[in-house]
């Protein structure tokens, strides 16, 4: 097994450190640190990006030659971290002789050490792993809030106030497919420079509340509409499906038997967990596609109508004006600053 402890003095050093004990380079842009795994050690990229108010997103999209254990080590800041296992598994332990925990596919883990204590994350060899953590600093995190931390509700108030990390955190829960949506945009987005590092903002927070409602839920034990793991698994493959499928993804009915559920079953199954009809789910799949395509430039509406298999472009331009505020030809038309001032240059 390849153990590699990471001695972190400021959030930003964990890419740098990484790419140091893998004898590889690393590239930074707009705050946004990327690690490309080298061959030696496997293959796969780690991103990470740390925002003003405390919360830091990194994303690992891994397949290691080796068992890998990141133990991680800060020397300044008091982290907890909220760690969504997207595919794969990965082992949590703290110390040097803790038992491990598990996370398995779609569970995810609540973890703080306790000052001077590391924090490890095992990565199986020759498994491909997709992992996402949210990673707080308490004690900047507190400053961004407009309100005394005492009036949190106690079970948060007990995972942010404890800045000099008195007691150790390790809480594990399951299936969280909302989570695994706002991931997935985040990996998928098609959206760069600046509204990038916005769009990822904005998601780290969608992805803490969707947590942090998990975990209130699953500490007081009201998660009374949860559904059973076989039909998690239905809704799941139903999303996955629609994903891939985005331009033909048929009607309820075709999903259902993909699914291997009823349609009732199907409908329920999306109400708990998106608060959606299957058809509303997919409309806003396609309109976040939608909103992507057009961000960059590259297409214009007829042709993202087409690719996103809608009928039509008057049906297309009215829901997504509907849920952003703006026409699809008035985002098409708001030309990148760069863009137009190469165009200026060029006039010149």
């Amino acid at each position: 097994m390849n153990t590699y402890h990471l001695d972190l003095n400021d959030v930003d050093d964990i890419i740098p450190e990484l790419a140091n004990h893998f004898g590889t380079i690393y590239t930074e842009h707009l705050g946004e640190f990327n690690l490309n795994i080298p061959a030696s050690k496997g293959e796969g990229n780690i991103k990470v990006i740390n925002f003003p108010n405390g919360i830091g997103l990194h994303t690992y999209h891994v397949k290691f030659k080796d068992d890998t254990q990141l133990r991680l080590s800060h020397l300044q800041v008091r982290p907890i971290r909220f760690l969504y296992c997207v595919e794969g598994k990965i082992d949590s332990s703290f110390g040097q002789f803790e038992e491990r925990e598990t996370v398995h596919e779609h569970e995810y883990l609540i973890a703080a050490p306790k000052d001077s204590e590391t924090h490890n994350l095992l990565i199986p060899e020759e498994k491909e792993v997709v992992i996402c953590y949210l990673e707080i600093d308490r004690l900047k995190f507190q400053q961004y809030f407009s309100f005394d931390l005492k009036e949190l509700e106690p079970i948060f108030y007990e995972l942010f106030s404890d800045t000099e990390a008195t007691k150790r955190i390790s809480e594990r829960a399951s299936f969280s497919l909302r989570t695994a949506e706002s991931i997935k945009e985040i990996r998928n987005t098609e959206v760069t420079g600046f509204p990038r590092i916005n769009f990822i903002g904005a998601k780290a927070l969608e992805i803490l509340s969707f947590m942090l409602t998990r975990f209130k839920r699953n500490d007081e034990n009201q998660d009374k509409k949860r559904l059973k793991d076989k039909d998690m698994k239905a809704i799941e493959t139903a999303v996955e499906y629609i994903d891939a499928n985005i331009s033909n993804t048929g009607t309820v009915n075709d999903l259902s038997k993909i699914a291997g559920v009823n349609t009732n079953k199907l409908q329920e199954g999306f109400q708990v967990i998106f608060g959606k009809t299957v058809n509303e789910y997919i409309r806003d799949i396609r309109l976040t596609r939608a909103l992507n395509i057009l961000s960059t430039g590259n297409k214009n509406v007829s042709e993202v109508v087409y690719e996103l298999g809608l009928s039509s472009r008057s049906y297309f331009s009215k829901i997504f004006k509907e849920k952003y505020g703006i026409s699809p030809r008035k985002v098409l038309s708001r030309k990148p600053i760069s863009q137009k001032l190469k165009e200026d240059k060029a006039e010149k």
